[in-house]
């Protein structure tokens, strides 16, 4: 699991954390907004907004959707997709420019209501090239650990059984079977 707190003092930042759910084997990224900031402490908190649905969302990812930010990164590229159950969910990962330069990239996500298409809140939250990196690796680490655990699963079903030894024929009477009690 990695995570990443980006809190600002105009309380707009954003907190993001990608992992595998060890359980089911699913990939998940989680995105909250910032709730608070403490000026004294130049510290914020994100604390608040777990429990406020429009504040937070978790996405489910399937492998090869990691592998596409891990491509993303190492092709300093755009990726981008789109996921629909009981919410709409757009996700765009892709170089972030600033005044005609590339800063490191950013992950956009939006959250809609499939019933109130006017009811959607966007989370974004930036990456710098070493936390890109960290991001990529991370990622990379996962991906691996889901392999294991795939591995694992299918060699539990695949693998022989274990068979009784074979019986050996019995040519004493039951008469003897009983002195040996």
């Amino acid at each position: 699991m990695i995570h990443f707190y980006k809190p600002n003092a105009k309380v707009t930042g954003s907190a993001c954390s990608f992992y595998l759910n060890k359980k089911d084997n699913a990939f998940f990224s989680t995105l909250i907004k910032q709730a608070s900031w403490d000026s004294s402490k130049r510290v914020g908190s994100f604390q608040q907004n777990k429990k406020v649905p429009s504040k937070h969302v978790n996405i489910k990812y399937s492998p090869t959707e990691i592998a596409g930010f891990v491509d993303a990164i190492e092709r300093n590229s755009e990726f981008t997709g789109y996921h629909g159950s009981n919410q709409i969910v757009k996700f765009k990962f892709s170089p972030y420019m600033k005044d005609g330069e590339q800063k490191g990239f950013s992950y956009l996500v939006t959250k809609e209501s499939k019933e109130d298409s006017t009811d959607k809140t966007n989370f974004i939250i930036g990456f710098n090239f070493p936390e890109a990196r960290l991001l990529r690796e991370n990622l990379s680490h996962l991906l691996r650990k889901h392999f294991e655990a795939n591995e694992q699963e299918a060699s539990v079903f695949s693998a022989p059984k274990k068979q009784a030894p074979p019986a050996s024929v019995d040519n004493s009477s039951k008469e003897d079977d009983l002195d040996a009690w």
